[in-house]
């Protein structure tokens, strides 16, 4: 007659710690002590039970969290008192092990988890901190948002100057009227998240009715959920980030969540640093506009000359391709600064309305290198200053003060040429009346493949039929 045996069934995670570990050898000692045998197969042979001869099977069960995760099947035949308590401890020292192996597998998994949403924020980083107008950080965060977070509805809203209105900064699956409008802070949608500091996530709009009658635009379901998140930082409120309608339609959950607050955190710091270099920007550009207004200020046939030149820099450099954002600064900034060295030329010079002598025009020629010097010495300007030393040399190599010629010459100082030569030649002078818009566009024309660059001059003419002289944005 067989042994008695008792037969374990749960999952196959803590089948193979029993069957390689010290603690199968344990669980089969206490069996051998009721005279029985201990299998850890995870199956019931075929007709051990229920045939002619063979012992009824009795079954204790295991679980975890109050559900059934296995069994343990023993014959009826060995329940005395020893093979009971036996059943009793291998079943409880098993749930045991079911509760271990289930908290690490969750461990590992939310370890896991925690790792790829580090990686996956690492990796966004760089994406949305590089960027320089806040536009483009506002496209970056929604774009992320939408695709980490699988919304078809995202948007990004921030606080006006006013600090009592709110504007669509970047959005996903906005309604054009949304997307244009501009929203009263008090009683609106995001209030509650910019005035809490908390993040609201919401996993069904019906079980919130005042959100829900805020909510504007058409929705794909009248059930949806909800995660908004507000951006500040230092007490300072930004704004708030908002995403909904899911993909599937799922709810959100603790990780989407955390994943929501670091991409709040990186767009927060990146619009900060954005608005600080905007700030800086516009000090500075209101310092050189003050500088190059003294310098046209010493000739009274010369107010806003700088200014004016600077603008036709910026268009005529977007006309022929450049929109890159901190070049076309370089440009605006040596436009206004071109004739800085000026101020290191005696005003009786400038003014003057006779030719000047050979060595009169040799000191007016010297304010390239001044002005290249002035400007120089403003760390970050080093394009500027190469510009401002180079603006009055030629297409053909007869210009000062290097003779440069074509393609050695910088393009910002062939705009600057050309520019500044149409601003003198259409303004009144000293030393001569001024002519017309298109008298002026003629001399620039004859002048072309000689003093200038004949792609600059075609560039130019097309800005001056089309445009005004304008400034680039921060």
């Amino acid at each position: 007659m067989p042994r008695p045996c008792f037969r374990l069934i749960s999952p196959e995670a803590v089948l193979a710690f029993i069957r390689d570990g010290s603690a199968g050898r344990a669980l089969e000692t206490v069996a051998r002590l009721t005279g029985a045998d201990f299998i850890a197969d995870g199956h019931a042979e075929p007709g051990q039970a229920g045939e002619a001869g063979n012992p009824p099977l009795l079954t204790k069960p295991i679980q975890y969290n109050g559900e059934r995760v296995g069994q343990l099947i023993y014959d009826s035949d060995s329940l005395d008192r020893a093979a009971e308590l036996a059943a009793s401890s291998i079943s409880s020292f098993v749930e045991y092990m079911v509760e271990r192996e289930t908290a690490i597998g969750d461990l590992a998994d939310e370890m896991i988890g925690s790792y790829g949403e580090l990686n996956m924020l690492y990796t966004l980083l760089p994406n949305i901190t590089a960027r320089v107008r806040e536009s483009e950080i506002g496209e970056a965060l929604v774009e992320q948002t939408a695709q980490t977070l699988a919304c078809r509805r995202v948007s990004l809203l921030v606080i006006d100057e006013d600090r009592k209105h709110l504007r669509v900064l970047a959005s996903r699956g906005l309604p054009s009227d949304v997307r244009e409008a501009v929203i009263p802070i008090s009683g609106s949608v995001a209030e509650r998240a910019l005035s809490d500091d908390e993040v609201l996530m919401v996993n069904d709009i019906n079980r919130c009715p005042d959100l829900k009658d805020r909510s504007r635009g058409q929705y794909c379901s009248t059930s949806f959920a909800v995660v908004r998140v507000p951006l500040r930082a230092g007490g300072e409120r930004l704004g708030a980030l908002t995403a909904t309608e899911r993909i599937p339609g799922d709810e959100f959950t603790a990780r989407d969540r955390r994943l929501l607050e670091g991409l709040s955190a990186m767009g927060t710091s990146a619009l900060l640093n954005c608005r600080l270099h905007a700030t800086v920007n516009k000090q500075m550009i209101g310092t050189i506009q003050a500088l190059a207004s003294a310098v046209d200020a010493k000739d009274q046939y010369t107010h806003d000359h700088s200014s004016r030149v600077s603008g036709f820099c910026v268009e005529v450099a977007r006309q022929m391709g450049i929109d890159d954002g901190p070049r076309l600064r370089e440009i605006e900034l040596a436009g206004l600064l071109h004739d800085i060295g000026k101020i290191g030329i005696p005003d009786a010079i400038l003014s003057k309305p006779a030719r000047l002598s050979a060595e009169e025009f040799e000191l007016v020629k010297s304010h390239v290198h001044i002005g290249a010097e002035i400007v120089g010495k403003v760390k970050g300007l080093e394009n500027a200053a190469e510009a401002v030393l180079h603006h009055h040399e030629r297409h053909d190599g007869l210009g000062y003060p290097d003779g440069l010629a074509g393609d050695t010459i910088p393009l910002a100082s062939k705009l600057i040429a050309v520019a500044d030569t149409f601003d003198s030649l259409t303004s009144d002078r000293s030393y001569h009346r001024s002519i017309s818009q298109d008298a002026a566009i003629r001399e620039l024309q004859t002048c072309s493949t000689t003093q200038f660059d004949p792609r600059v001059v075609e560039a130019f003419m097309s800005v001056v039929e089309t445009a005004t002289p304008a400034t680039c944005e921060v």
